[in-house]
């Protein structure tokens, strides 16, 4: 678990400036649900997925769709996840809309097998979402202040990429760095002393050890530590509120490199993509609650081609149990 009082300083120091960004939501909400739609059973929508003739061909668009929507860590390679409860804090919303979004993010989590909190406890927020009309505004001002909330970039032209919003919608990972031995650390900040924070800082000097007599992993893995998104509020009028809280969740539970090309299988992430055939996923499919029920049920201390064959292997058993 990282530090929580620096998670918690930073997050009551960014909400207000999230929120002075950020337009009135009244239309944006009016236009997707009624506050009264937020609390009631939505209509169930199909989606029929491409259908596949056989096992060759579903397991190739299967490990494209892995290696799509599971980004290696900038620091050690490997796929990241949360092993901390995710919190979602959403603001620029009314509040009924604010709260139908949360809900769907965490019956989201809950259903894949990611950790959560108990419901009805309190929690310090590690992710936030943010709808406003000016995203390029807001991530200007993370990108001064708070630079750290939008991950480690090794390459400056990453860095600088990072501080661009090319939206709708956009997630950024701070990650962390945890090894299995447990060798006590040089940083104040790291608690346990195994879990690093991935920055500038902690990429040189003391760098958890890992296990060197394992051939199949360094005994280390990439754990999300807060994941920060914006929305840009004037481009997804059009959509329902059920579909963002879905593509929402989706950024939330993992790390997908590639939002502007369509998936290899029916995807959420097809949503806001150009040029995917129709119709095009207006929920999360079977491919993408199969994805995740994979990820945060596979052991990722390995090697990533290892890790991305394990997470394929459930993926393939999850799509043909259906």
């Amino acid at each position: 678990m990282f530090k929580r009082l620096r998670r918690l300083y930073l997050l009551s120091a960014l909400a207000p400036v999230a929120l002075s960004l950020c337009l009135p939501a009244t239309a944006y909400a009016a236009a997707t649900n009624s506050p009264g739609d937020a609390s009631q059973p939505l209509q169930e929508v199909t989606v029929n997925a491409q259908r596949v003739l056989d096992e060759k061909t579903l397991s190739h668009a299967v490990s494209s769709f892995v290696e799509s929507h599971a980004a290696a860590g900038s620091r050690i390679n490997q796929i990241g996840r949360w092993y901390d409860d995710i919190c979602p804090m959403v603001t620029g919303l009314q509040p009924p809309a604010r709260d139908f979004v949360t809900r769907e993010v965490l019956a989201a989590a809950r259903a894949v097998g990611a950790p959560t909190r108990p419901v009805g406890k309190d929690c310090a927020g590690n992710v936030e979402i943010v709808f406003t009309r000016q995203p390029q505004a807001l991530l200007d001002h993370v990108a001064k202040s708070y630079k750290v909330l939008l991950g480690y970039f090794p390459k400056k032209e990453d860095a600088a990429q990072a501080r661009t919003f090319n939206g709708p919608i956009q997630a950024w990972y701070e990650t962390g760095t945890r090894s299995e031995n447990d060798h006590p650390g040089s940083f104040e900040h790291t608690i346990p002393p195994t879990a690093q924070l991935d920055s500038d800082l902690t990429s040189i000097g003391w760098q958890p050890s890992g296990s060197a007599d394992s051939k199949l992993g360094k005994g280390q893995r990439s754990e999300f530590a807060h994941v920060f998104i914006i929305v840009d509020s004037s481009r997804v009028e059009s959509y329902s509120m059920h579909s963002i809280a879905d593509y929402l969740a989706m950024l939330t539970l993992t790390h997908v490199t590639q939002l502007d090309k369509c998936a290899p299988l029916s995807s959420i992430t097809d949503l806001l993509a150009s040029g995917c055939s129709e119709p095009a996923a207006t929920e999360m499919t079977i491919a993408d609650r199969a994805y995740l029920k994979g990820l945060y049920a596979a052991e990722l201390d390995k090697y990533l081609n290892l890790e991305r064959g394990e997470v394929h292997a459930r993926m393939m058993q999850q799509i043909q149990v259906k």
